[in-house]
């Protein structure tokens, strides 16, 4: 059996940290072959094969090499030491493969909220392989006027900052900034997410929504691992778990995935108007304003146009523990 490992090269834990993971990784599957790629785990996996790669600055395209690397050695498993980022680029990059290995995500990045990266360094102490289920992973299919971006496994968010690590300290970083000008700079939240003319249409069919509810942030997530069920105030997020798989589109008035404390607490009603949506469901958002980025499991992407989503059920396969989640 071959286990493939990609560690987050810029994750923020120390490095005796990181070594611990390695260990642990090797002792849960324990007589396996491990392959890693150059600068990206062989300091944390000795005895590994090590796989050469084009050192690129672009770091997808580097993502996507490391993948391809990988792949071509068959594993079994491919185990995700880094954040939710790290994860949805490697689960996009494998999803809809003939012999697409399955993941295994490791806590080790600024946000570390699932539903891949599932286990910290301190589960992996007592974790067994035995202790370990496969489950099928839905995400969100995200594309806009120039073609598709990524599938989000936590939440597609539209906005022009997203959440990074610098200093040790989590900031809200400029989206145009790093796309366009390769630096990540601290950037306050923007508020230009719509314009006038903005829609939302479900399979070219106009959804209604209240203008007058001002829309600081446009969300788009599975449903599938949130424990919302029977919990009225979700709204109809509750029946995320009763059924077929579903995703939620929220238009709400707050930006939630905000750094600065003092956006934690507002003094007035925080207001999301939500519609559901069914596998294949094609969800496009037009007429979106300057501030309307891309932003998919916290890796960001410039917007072009309308941005198209729709819900992929069963896009991967993942290790959870068996019931239940440990993040």
């Amino acid at each position: 059996m071959n286990v493939a490992v990609v560690y987050n090269k810029h994750s923020p834990l120390p490095t005796p940290r990181l070594e611990a993971i390695g260990r642990q990784i090797m002792r849960i599957f324990d007589g396996a072959s491990f392959i890693v790629c150059r600068g990206h785990g062989d300091a944390y996996l000795p005895g590994a094969e090590v796989a050469e790669i084009d050192q690129q600055t672009d770091h997808k395209a580097k993502i996507a090499a490391i993948a391809d690397a990988l792949l071509q050695a068959g594993p079994s498993y491919l185990v995700s030491v880094g954040g939710d980022g790290l994860a949805s680029y490697l689960g996009t990059y494998i999803s809809g493969r003939t012999a697409m290995p399955t993941m295994v995500g490791i806590a080790a990045g600024t946000a570390n909220v699932g539903p891949i990266v599932t286990f910290t360094e301190e589960h992996l102490n007592t974790l067994e392989r035995t202790s370990l289920q496969e489950v099928s992973i839905d995400a969100i299919a995200v594309s806009d006027e120039s073609g598709f971006h990524a599938l989000g496994f936590n939440d597609v968010i539209l906005a022009n900052t997203f959440l990074g690590t610098e200093g040790g300290v989590c900031q809200n970083l400029s989206v145009e900034e790093l796309l366009l000008r390769g630096d990540r700079v601290a950037a306050p939240v923007g508020k230009r997410i719509t314009s006038d003319d903005f829609s939302v249409a479900v399979d070219g069919v106009s959804r209604p929504f209240n203008p007058a509810v001002p829309i600081a942030q446009i969300v788009v997530s599975p449903l599938q691992f949130d424990r919302l069920y029977g919990r009225a105030i979700f709204g109809r997020l509750c029946h995320g778990r009763s059924g077929p798989p579903l995703a939620a589109v929220g238009l709400i008035s707050h930006n939630v995935v905000d750094s600065d404390p003092r956006s934690w607490h507002p003094d007035d009603f925080t207001t999301i108007q939500h519609i559901l949506c069914a596998p294949g469901e094609r969800v496009t958002f037009s007429a979106l304003g300057p501030d309307a980025h891309i932003v998919v499991d916290g890796n960001p992407y410039i917007r072009v146009g309308a941005v198209t989503c729709s819900l992929v059920a069963g896009a991967i396969r993942a290790l959870k523990p068996k019931g239940g989640d440990v993040v």
